[in-house]
C-alpha cells in the first residue's frame, strides 16, 4: 500500500490541503476508520488465529517492531505437535501444561488464563503444533495481519 501514488491539492503558499489518493487505499482506510469507530479508548485491538481444531485470540504487547502477544483466556491450541516443531515452544508447551495455564479437553488444549508470549510466532507455533510466522498467522476483524497494521516494522 505504501508503493502507491498519492497526489496532493496545494494552496497559493505551497501547503497540502487535500490528497489524491487511489481507491484501494482508501477502501483500506475506510475499513480502518470504521476500526477506530468500534474501538473504545483504551480498549485492545483483538486479533484471532484460527487452525485445525483450534481457535485463540489475543492483542500485541510491547513495542510495534519487537511486540509480544497476550494469548486471552479461553483460547483453544491443537493437540497435534509437528515434527519440525521448536524444542523452545515444546518445552514452553509442557510448562504451561504443568503449571495448568493450559489444561487438555477431548480433542485440545485450553488456556485457563490469559498469558504473554515473549512474540507472536511463539504463541502462534504454539496454538498450531508448528512453526509459523506470528506477524503474518494473527488477523483482526477487519482481516489485517499484524504485519499489515504495522508491527515487526522498525
Amino acid at each position: 500500500m505504501l508503493n502507491k501514488q498519492v497526489n496532493f491539492i496545494v494552496d497559493t503558499q505551497g501547503n497540502r490541503v487535500a490528497a489524491v489518493v487511489p481507491i484501494d487505499i482508501f477502501d483500506d482506510l475506510m475499513v480502518l476508520q470504521k476500526a477506530l469507530m468500534t474501538n473504545k479508548p483504551g480498549e485492545r485491538e483483538l486479533y484471532r488465529f484460527l487452525v485445525k481444531d483450534a481457535e485463540a485470540s489475543g492483542y500485541p504487547v510491547g513495542q510495534r517492531y519487537k511486540p509480544g502477544f497476550m494469548i486471552t483466556q479461553g483460547s483453544t491450541a491443537t493437540l497435534e505437535q509437528a515434527g519440525s516443531l521448536r524444542q523452545a515452544v515444546i518445552d514452553l508447551r509442557n510448562n504451561l501444561l504443568v503449571k495448568g495455564v493450559l489444561v487438555r479437553t477431548k480433542d485440545r488444549y485450553l488456556f485457563t488464563d490469559d498469558y504473554l508470549f515473549n512474540s507472536p510466532s511463539l504463541a502462534a507455533s504454539l496454538i498450531a503444533g508448528n512453526n509459523r510466522s506470528g506477524l503474518d498467522a494473527w488477523s483482526n476483524d477487519a482481516g489485517f495481519t499484524l504485519k499489515q497494521s504495522g508491527y515487526g516494522k522498525k
